[in-house]
């Protein structure tokens, strides 16, 4: 009986977690039957279980619930915002008595005829309590056709995550010792098998914590319901992309940053009837919320068409909290003041109310966003509305990164959190010290940096190697840059991340450890905690050019990767085209279908190279992408530097891989012609509208289908095994002359025997087939 009690709460609060939005959208829409049938079949599941579980009180609340609701469906009953309203307080009351059991209280069975009453309209009002962000919320199946599943304990799935993670781990340890043992092609083989099976387990083990983000989403028609009605406003919610997937650890993290900026839209942001119409603008406010992936990301936006943030306001509780001196304010731009709502203790509200208003809430708001990988960015038009957009990582456990040195310690960094690297012993970079602060000047731009040699203590006279060599240029959210001074930049890898000890995860530096390919530990670096200890503040981090208002305006210029290419000569591709940098042992590159391959995490990618690849060891290789096509560059070990595509350069001679070339400093550097690049390795020749067809006769079924026919088609021609007068081409296979004379022009005829006689073709014998399909298309 127990289980059978838990069972019910779980399925209770499962269902709870979106039947809330299902009632607000059906109060919206009394018409739409859908959503009225599914309330009612949630009440009647829980009526239901409870007379099996022997349980009076909530089988007492959910009869009552069930009867008014089928003479809704009925329509004996019109559904009045009060009727609705005591339906939304028995579900709550649902809720709470579900709890209750859970911990083995006794509910107070007082307020049940108060609830019943208001139901049956005896009772002229009744208290809804407003969802609060804390309120259960689990992925929710379908109610119609629910898929056959198992509850499992969110705790397993992490130990099996972790052991998985443990194994892919020890799968990269035995790669390497294969590699220096250069093992027999059977253990070869055997290894490519297990390491399938590994990559196929870690991934559906992954995809078993993902659920849709509608489970995140649930809550907010009832809070936006709840809020409205508290603040006398009108407002509608429009939701877009719940079938957007994430890990469950990351709904849980963004629930709190997501219920405070609607509560915070709500209160500061839509402006009140009577304000709206004043401004033109219709009676009822609109608060939309929409989700969706792009690439390993997930990208949240919450936008309103209420009354904007006031830059002047911002401007003037920011001095008078303290937060900024005047001077700093003055030479801000609107997009550096709307930074400042993120701040501690600002608030641009005139009355402090139990929703918002105390300025407490917005920098948690981010720091939140930002310990989870993350990043927040607001904009905003004075009387327009206000846009958030918050751009987190798909999962928390497996992540992109770029691994770094400090002297002999390695470190890794977010992938997401960089914006380039610059070199500063090729004076792509200089440094200066300006008012005690290190200052990095890159091109145009100043950005306080940070010495990590000195934050974690590290010896800068160990050695040459210690010295800082490059600039990794990051960002913890949209405008607060600064650049860190590292010795050397390594690989850019698929990291297994897991939290450090208590005591190391307390500095505030650090986001979690992990093990890399090479085995050696290290750690991931947290860049907000980074900034904060550095004591990097938001004047400091927003650092304008020199005398920026004297300058001329200047052009916009895309950025591009420059790098050493396997020939010895530097080239240049656009960075938008660059999706990472991966490094690929030569064992995976093969020549395969004509071209060279790469094979790895299960698609085979085309490899372009200017110089042969080395025959043993690691190459690295740029993935370049066109949005649907992806082809991959191999270019020569060593630092790549990001620098502004040139203005002006000098077109090839003739088309081909390399669209030109530019002077940069003392060098010149060859921009490649990504465009004849994707035609030549991923478009390939463009199809003909309509293909030659080739008529087969003869011939027994299985082999002309699975033997013969993709010979034909490899050929251009779209095979046929119907008689056809215009076919360009018909093969006879059936050891006769089966077709007319009237055709023999276009007739090839096969036969069984290895020796056929005058005028037929062995039909194994490849080369000759292929060669009379070639010559009758002319």
């Amino acid at each position: 009986m127990d289980e059978l009690l838990a069972e019910f709460i779980a399925e209770t609060r499962e269902m709870l977690g979106t039947i809330s939005g299902e009632i607000v959208a059906w109060e919206a829409d009394p018409t739409d039957t859908e959503r009225l049938d599914a309330v009612f079949r949630f009440v009647h599941t829980v009526k239901g279980s409870c007379g099996f579980l022997d349980l009076p009180h909530i089988m007492r609340i959910s009869h009552e619930a069930e009867t008014v609701l089928s003479e809704l469906r009925n329509g004996k009953r019109e559904p009045t915002s009060q009727l609705v309203g005591a339906i939304l307080a028995i579900i709550d009351r649902i809720g709470d008595m579900a709890d209750a059991l859970e911990r083995g209280e006794e509910t107070d069975t007082a307020i049940d005829d108060a609830l019943i009453g208001a139901l049956n309209g005896s009772s002229s009002s009744i208290e809804v309590n407003p969802i609060e962000a804390e309120a259960p919320q689990t992925e929710v199946s379908e109610v119609k056709n629910p898929a056959r599943s198992i509850r499992v304990p969110l705790e397993l799935l992490d130990r099996l995550m972790g052991g998985v993670s443990d194994l892919v781990l020890a799968r990269n340890e035995l790669s390497r010792q294969i590699r220096r043992a250069q093992g027999d092609d059977q253990i070869d083989t055997a290894f490519d098998r297990m390491s399938t099976c590994v990559a196929e387990m870690r991934d559906a083990i992954t995809w078993a914590r993902m659920q849709r983000i509608e489970s995140l989403f649930a809550a907010l028609p009832r809070l936006v319901r709840d809020l409205s009605e508290e603040l006398g406003k009108s407002v509608t919610l429009e939701i877009d992309g719940t079938d957007v997937e994430l890990d469950r650890e990351m709904i849980e993290m963004l629930r709190d940053p997501l219920t405070h900026i609607v509560r915070n839209a709500l209160d500061h942001g839509i402006e009140a009837p009577d304000e709206r119409a004043a401004a033109n603008k219709t009676d009822e406010g609109v608060l939309r919320i929409a989700a969706r992936q792009s690439g390993n990301q997930i990208q949240i936006s919450i936008s309103d068409d209420g009354r904007g943030i006031d830059p002047e306001k911002l401007k003037e509780r920011a001095i008078k909290t303290g937060t900024l001196a005047r001077e700093d304010i003055r030479s801000m731009t609107d997009n550096q003041l709307l930074d400042l709502v993120f701040q501690p203790g600002l608030s641009t509200a005139d009355t402090v109310s139990t929703i918002s208003g105390r300025g407490v809430g917005m920098d948690i708001v981010r720091s939140n966003v930002e310990r989870i990988g993350g990043t927040i960015e607001v904009e905003s038009e004075l009387g327009q509305g206000t846009s958030l957009s918050m751009l987190v990582p798909l999962t928390l456990t497996i992540i992109p990164a770029l691994v770094f040195g400090i002297g002999e310690q390695r470190y890794a960094i977010p992938r997401s959190s960089i914006e380039e690297i610059v070199s500063l012993k090729k004076d792509r970079a200089r440094l200066e010290e300006l008012g005690g602060t290190m200052i990095a000047r890159v091109r145009d731009a100043r950005l306080p940096a940070v010495r990590l040699a000195e934050i974690f203590d590290i010896d800068s006279a160990v050695g040459e190697a210690s010295q800082d060599q490059h600039l990794i240029i990051v960002r913890s959210s949209r405008r607060e840059r600064f650049a860190i001074m590292v010795s050397a930049v390594f690989d850019h890898e698929e990291l297994v991340v897991k939290p450090a000890a208590p005591g190391i995860m307390g500095t505030g530096v650090y986001a979690g450890t992990t093990l890399p390919d090479n085995g050696l530990p290290l750690l991931l670096l947290d860049i907000a905690g980074i900034a904060s200890i550095a004591g990097l503040r938001l004047s400091q981090a927003s650092l304008a050019t020199e005398d920026e208002s004297a300058a001329p305006e200047k052009i916009e210029r895309p950025d591009a990767l420059v790098f050493m290419d396997l020939d010895g000569r530097r080239r240049a591709v656009r960075m938008a085209l660059v999706e990472r940098i991966i490094d690929a042992d030569v064992s995976s590159i093969d020549e395969r279908a004509g071209l060279l391959r790469l094979v790895k995490d299960g698609e085979t990618i085309p490899v372009v190279a200017s110089a042969p690849l080395p025959e043993s060891g690691m190459v690295r290789l740029l993935r370049l992408s066109d949005g649907t096509n992806a082809i991959t560059y191999a270019i020569a070990p060593g630092a790549a530097d990001v620098v502004p595509l040139p203005v002006t350069f000098e077109p090839a001679a003739r088309p081909g891989r390399i669209a030109g070339v530019a002077a940069q400093g003392d060098e010149a550097v060859e921009l490649i012609d990504a465009h004849y690049l994707f035609a030549e390795f991923a478009g390939g020749a463009p199809r003909q509208e309509t293909k030659p067809r080739c008529v087969v006769v003869g011939g027994d079924d299985h082999w002309r289908h699975e033997l013969l026919a993709p010979l034909i088609e490899m050929a251009g021609y779209e095979v046929s095994f119907d008689a056809d007068e215009t076919a360009t081409l018909v093969i006879d296979a059936s050891e006769a002359d089966a077709v007319s004379s009237k055709q023999a022009d276009n007739v090839v005829r096969l036969s069984s025997d290895p020796s056929p006689g005058a005028g037929r073709l062995y039909r194994y014998d490849r080369a000759a087939i292929a060669d009379a399909l070639q010559k009758a298309r002319g």
